[in-house]
């Protein structure tokens, strides 16, 4: 997905998908420490449900903020089940950069944070959560030591982070990528202001559309984009599948002769798009249809000369 930052009061652009989301609600479960908490009277939660209020239209969305300033992955263990309980929906876990203080003052090792966080994890999909883990942000090191020690230890926590998001098959929010080492983002040594917060919900937001597309999409297909077709006659045609499936998309005439194959083949649940070139088509009006698990779905286009 496509995010638009020209400017810092911009919304995200939508994902095609979210128009084919399965539920009626879209339920975040946020835990972690301060960045989770908000600091300085700025948060992502509550741009993130603007963001997602914003593209899933007519959809109840709840965004719950479980953060505690100053814990690290240790001491959140003991509030994470009352946090859990009860919750549908994802699971947002942003922890770490307490603990990389922690393992330079030699009261942590790494190992704790990596069996926490599979903690963390794994109960998450025992409650039939979608768990997302975030990376955590450098610390402002510029005339500190102590701070440069602290992010050599941001960087193998990440990188921990990246490869348990692989071993479980979760989602990752790489907030490290998206803040840098830009600290005009940060309100102080290490949280974001509030330019920082609402790119950290775009982060966020990204990875909740790419969970949806894998794993919450109802069969469907979209209108054709342009229509009408254009004069060099290319239109894209995007439409989703609830798991793999043989999928057909032919394109017919008003007389309902096929005039072109624009689908033949076996693909993933998810969300498609079919690129198509018109350009040996007459002007007028034509339809194309999806078939797929035994449903057929189908709409209309014009092309145009």
């Amino acid at each position: 997905m496509v995010i638009c930052l020209t400017s810092w009061a911009q919304t995200p652009s939508c994902s095609a998908a979210s128009k084919f989301y399965s539920k009626d609600s879209i339920n975040v479960t946020a835990f972690g420490a301060s960045t989770v908490a908000g600091i300085g009277g700025f948060s992502f939660e509550g741009f993130l449900q603007q963001n997602i209020e914003n593209c899933y239209t007519g959809k109840t969305v709840t965004v719950t903020n479980n953060g505690v300033p100053g814990e690290t992955t240790t001491q959140g263990l003991v509030r994470f089940p009352a946090a859990i309980q009860g919750r549908t929906g994802f699971l947002l876990i942003l922890m770490g950069a307490n603990d990389a203080q922690a393992i330079v003052n030699k009261k942590m090792k790494l190992s704790e944070t990596e069996r926490n966080m599979r903690y963390y994890i794994e109960e998450g999909m025992k409650h039939n959560l979608i768990p997302i883990l975030g990376t955590i942000q450098f610390y402002n090191d510029k005339d500190s030591q102590f701070f440069r020690d602290c992010n050599l230890w941001v960087k193998q926590i990440n990188s921990l982070y990246k490869r348990l998001a692989l071993e479980y098959h979760i989602y990752l929010a790489d907030i490290n990528l998206a803040l840098g080492r830009n600290f005009a983002l940060y309100q102080d040594l290490v949280h974001p202001n509030e330019q920082g917060f609402r790119l950290v919900s775009f982060v966020w937001f990204d990875a909740i559309n790419r969970a949806i597309e894998d794993k919450l999409l109802v069969v469907g297909v979209n209108q054709n984009y342009p229509n009408p077709v254009s004069a060099d006659g290319k239109t894209r045609i995007g439409y989703s599948l609830s798991q793999a499936s043989h999928v057909q998309m032919k394109l017919y005439s008003m007389l309902g002769a096929q005039v072109m194959q624009l689908a033949d083949e076996y693909q993933g649940a998810g969300y498609h798009e079919v690129q198509a070139n018109l350009t040996n088509l007459k002007a007028g009006v034509y339809v194309y249809v999806l078939r797929v698990g035994g449903q057929q779905f189908s709409k209309k286009m014009l092309v145009v000369k």
